[in-house]
């Protein structure tokens, strides 16, 4: 009778379940080896992911700035900004004499000059300055009160007068003076 005997069985049954017991345990340590990997791989890509967003939220943020800025310089070359230089003063001269305020401007644009009230019908505004070459003198009357507008350039001294040219009696006016750029 051939076959084999039941320590051989035994025997091979072994080795089967050591065999099987070893490529499980092989199989088991490459799979905590492919998930380490991949754990690996994903939380370098998780870093990669959090430095592209915090660059495109610093790159949002730079064209928000830029976009403030352009808007701010097209109100400028537009003339849409304004700086009121005297508000609601009151001025007093003796006759024939004025009132002068000095100021700077930082870009071309025009200054307003109202007279809101004035003792005299013989109220001036005069403006005088040197900008780029240019000697710049106006007067412009306005009587009881009204409003007179210079062109302005950048300037560090910009003179503006307000008088009255009355031979014998002084004057008093209530002056705004806005500049536009």
């Amino acid at each position: 009778m051939s076959g084999t005997s039941p320590v051989e069985k035994k025997s091979s049954g072994r080795t089967l379940a050591i065999t099987l017991g070893i490529i499980c345990i092989l199989l088991a340590v490459c799979l905590v080896g492919a998930v380490a990997n991949y754990t690996s791989t994903i939380s370098g890509k998780d870093n990669t992911i959090a430095s592209l967003n915090s660059q495109i939220t610093t790159k949002d943020n730079t064209i928000s700035s830029l976009n403030s800025q352009v808007s701010d310089l097209t109100n400028t070359v537009n003339l849409a900004k304004s700086t009121v230089w005297v508000n609601d003063e009151t001025a007093n001269q003796p006759a024939s004499s004025y009132t002068y305020w000095t100021v700077s401007a930082n870009y071309a644009g025009y200054v307003s000059v109202v007279v809101h009230t004035s003792t005299t019908t013989n109220t001036y505004v005069r403006v005088i300055y040197s900008s780029h070459g240019v000697n710049y003198d106006n007067q412009i009357g306005v009587g009881v009160g009204g409003t007179a507008v210079f062109p302005i350039l950048p300037a560090s001294s910009i003179e503006i007068r307000v008088g009255n040219s009355n031979w014998f009696n002084g004057a008093t006016e209530t002056v705004t003076i806005t500049y536009y750029y």
